[in-house]
């Protein structure tokens, strides 16, 4: 299954790239963000910022946080070119938002990778 790619910056755009294009494309200037899985009952999105990313998976009809801390304070963070609140401990890393990108087709392999809240 292909990633979507959408972009925001410097005029939002939408494209389809695949796994092996996931590391060169990774970067914050146009604020891309990838999901797995639209439509399906797996979906996985990861958006990319400078300095952090934010990961979101729906998962048996659940959205959850992937988070690196329990910090539950609101963060206001640009996403998909709108204002959005996130918890700060959902601010993560950006090699592990391409982490989580790399094993979208594993939810399983993903749920016990990383640790989730639920939104």
């Amino acid at each position: 299954m292909p990633y979507e790619m959408e972009t925001y910056q410097p005029y939002a755009s939408s494209r389809v790239v695949t796994i092996d294009e996931l590391a060169g494309l990774f970067v914050p200037d146009q604020e891309p963000v990838f999901a797995y899985g639209s439509g399906g009952e797996d979906v996985l999105i990861v958006s990319v910022h400078h300095g952090f990313s934010t990961v979101s998976l729906l998962h048996d009809r659940t959205w959850y946080w992937l988070e690196e801390s329990p910090d539950a304070d609101p963060v206001e963070i640009v996403l998909c070119g709108q204002e959005a609140w996130v918890p700060a401990g959902a601010i993560v890393r950006p090699e592990i938002g391409l982490a989580a990108l790399r094993l979208a087709h594993d939810v399983p392999h993903l749920m016990t990778r990383f640790k989730w809240r639920a939104q």
